[in-house]
């Protein structure tokens, strides 16, 4: 996926561990994801083995540069920063502890004790410009499989 250069690029974990269907974990997102129109959605149940529990959830949101240009839209940084900020608040989370990179062009805000997580079971927001976080290459994933199951 491409994205312009001014662009800011969230990567939104959420992790609803009280809710035992995917009905559940839909409905209680739903208002969320129907406001933020993340480009990409993967919803998925925890692993019976794993850390967490209840179903998962990962949103790509992207938000646009300022309307007025990034010229006037200020630094690298509080570009960076006011969308991330909005989106902290919208999440019930601290926008203060977001941590921003040495660059100003990316940064993590990563919930550290599940009693500071947000009403969505937010735990993680990774953030940066132009780019997915986890994919700041934006090349395609290569993977070993043939993909004959696929056919």
């Amino acid at each position: 996926m491409r994205f312009s250069p001014d662009d800011v690029v969230c990567r939104v974990a959420l992790n609803l561990g009280w809710v035992r269907t995917a009905e559940e974990a839909l409905r209680a997102w739903l208002p969320l994801v129907s406001e933020l129109r993340p480009v990409s959605t993967q919803f998925e149940a925890a692993g019976p083995d794993g850390l967490r529990r209840g179903y998962l959830a990962d949103l790509l949101v992207v938000f646009p540069p300022p309307e007025a240009g990034t010229a006037e839209g200020g630094t690298a940084r509080d570009r960076l920063l006011a969308p991330v900020g909005e989106l902290a608040r919208r999440l019930g989370l601290d926008p203060a502890a977001f941590e921003v990179d040495e660059d100003g062009l990316g940064g993590a805000l990563n919930v550290k004790d599940e009693q500071d997580g947000s009403p969505y079971g937010a735990y993680l927001v990774l953030a940066l410009t132009g780019a997915d976080p986890l994919n700041p290459e934006g090349e395609q994933a290569d993977y070993d499989d043939t993909g004959e199951d696929l056919l």
